[in-house]
């Protein structure tokens, strides 16, 4: 399976991710990516992540970014971020994700104050799930 969405001809020629989603808001920023909220053009109220990577930044990474890839779409677990699809255009790479809300786990730690006992025990065996898949598959998470 290609990494990244190109014609059907197998041209030179790339779809544009904007055929595709339209963008909406900035959902955050990182050192080499901005993450947007999307719609999918094609099924109105489907809205997913797309995760925008500089290419300038990513000079010298293109191998951890194919390997991110290709781990992503091995796993598919119910408590593991879903990779939908990829796209190669001249300054950007797209990861196409699903849309993941409420927020960093460690922000809604830090609001909460605390976790009682069994809401700790929910979310650790959401993890640990997570993380046995992960190793059953032969990826290990760092």
């Amino acid at each position: 399976m290609p990494l990244f969405r190109k014609d059907k001809k197998g041209s030179e020629k790339q779809f544009s991710i904007r055929d595709y989603y339209e963008f909406k808001d900035v959902l955050g920023t990182g050192a080499f990516s901005k993450v947007f909220l999307a719609e999918q053009i094609s099924e109105p109220g489907f809205l997913v992540a797309i995760k925008c990577i500089d290419k300038k930044a990513l000079k010298g990474k293109e191998e951890s970014l194919e390997n991110e890839i290709k781990v992503l779409r091995k796993l598919r677990h119910s408590n593991i971020v879903q990779l939908y699809d990829t796209f190669d255009e001249k300054q950007y790479v797209y990861l196409v994700m699903e849309l993941v809300t409420g927020g960093e786990l460690f922000d809604r730690i830090v609001a909460k104050g605390s976790f009682t006992e069994r809401d700790a025990s929910i979310l650790m065996r959401q993890v640990l799930e997570a993380a046995a898949f992960m190793h059953e598959n032969g990826v290990v998470h760092r």
